[in-house]
């Protein structure tokens, strides 16, 4: 049976600074209505492969006139649909997402405090055929490794169980400078995940800090680093990465981006990513780093698309 420490999240994606609210529903820090699209390809050769998809609606609930009002609370509301979904159907897991927050600012320099919460509908399936388990600790920050922790019988059985948090922030949204820092937690009313098969096992809270930092050097060139630090039971999932972005031509909002992320003990993930207008598309590698005799080879890519509406 696999370990019941196995860190995972209820989204699985490399460019985690682009699905914030996921993680602390207080993490929305503009006032701009955004759509974002994740697609996550996952093989693991010779074992199973799967896709991870998710669509996250941002829509901000502030007064017309006060939009483009700096120094104005607001507020924001979260609609997201992820779902996780192997070929051979021993992956079969979804989740739906609905998030409130109000950001209220602290001074007359763009700066708020936020508070959000969060509440998650999750449907999950996790099991192989002719009674086998997946190895301990296979796919520890991917979507199997989540679906193991809600099931760790990998019983092949659908269960659904709906899941609460809520998360604090502060954050500054200059126009050259911007940068935030966040507390959250996730799963805190513990459901009972596999209630008639075991009614006594519930999964543990899930406890996060998340914080970024972007600001111009110049005026064509942008930088910025992030980290999404989350920890449960023992067990950890730690994110880092920075960005360098070149705008290139102003009227147009034209402008790339070039990034790596560090996903500690795992991955590291080189990503591209080109802006026109209101549309944001990125494309993101994995190179696998883990070693040792409880990990597999693993191939992964990422393409995800913002639409500011």
């Amino acid at each position: 049976m696999a370990a019941a420490d196995t860190m995972g999240q209820e989204t699985h994606f490399a460019q985690v600074q682009e699905m914030n609210v996921w993680y602390n529903p207080a993490l929305k820090i503009n006032k701009e209505t955004l759509l974002h699209i994740n697609i996550r390809s996952v093989n693991y050769p010779n074992i199973i492969n799967y896709t991870s998809k998710a669509i996250t609606l941002d829509l901000v609930l502030v007064q017309a006139e006060k939009h483009e009002v700096d120094n104005t609370g607001f507020a924001n509301l979260s609609l997201g649909i992820n779902a996780d979904n192997s070929g051979d159907k021993t992956l079969n897991a979804s989740s739906g997402m609905l998030a409130l927050s109000y950001a209220l600012p602290l001074n007359y320099d763009n700066t708020y405090i936020a508070i959000g919460f969060q509440g998650a509908y999750v449907s999950n399936r996790i099991g192989l055929d002719d009674y086998r388990l997946f190895p301990n600790q296979f796919d520890k920050y991917g979507a199997i490794g989540s679906a193991i922790l809600s099931d760790p019988y990998q019983s092949g059985n659908t269960y659904q169980y709906f899941t609460a948090g809520a998360g604090l922030a502060v954050f500054h949204s200059g126009e050259k400078r911007q940068w935030y820092i966040g507390a959250s937690i996730r799963r805190l009313n513990q459901p009972a995940s596999i209630k008639s098969y075991s009614p006594d096992f519930r999964l543990p809270v899930n406890n996060g800090i998340q914080g970024g930092y972007t600001t111009a050097i110049n005026d064509k060139d942008v930088i910025g680093g992030y980290g999404n630090f989350s920890w449960q039971s023992g067990a950890h999932e730690h994110v880092i990465g920075a960005l360098f972005t070149r705008n290139i031509i102003d009227s147009l909002n034209l402008s790339v981006s070039l990034g790596v992320g560090w996903r500690l003990g795992d991955a590291i993930l080189p990503n591209i990513a080109f802006t026109i207008g209101d549309h944001r598309l990125a494309f993101c590698y994995e190179f696998n780093t883990s070693g040792g005799s409880n990990n597999y080879y693993r191939r992964a890519f990422e393409f995800s698309y913002r639409l500011n509406l």
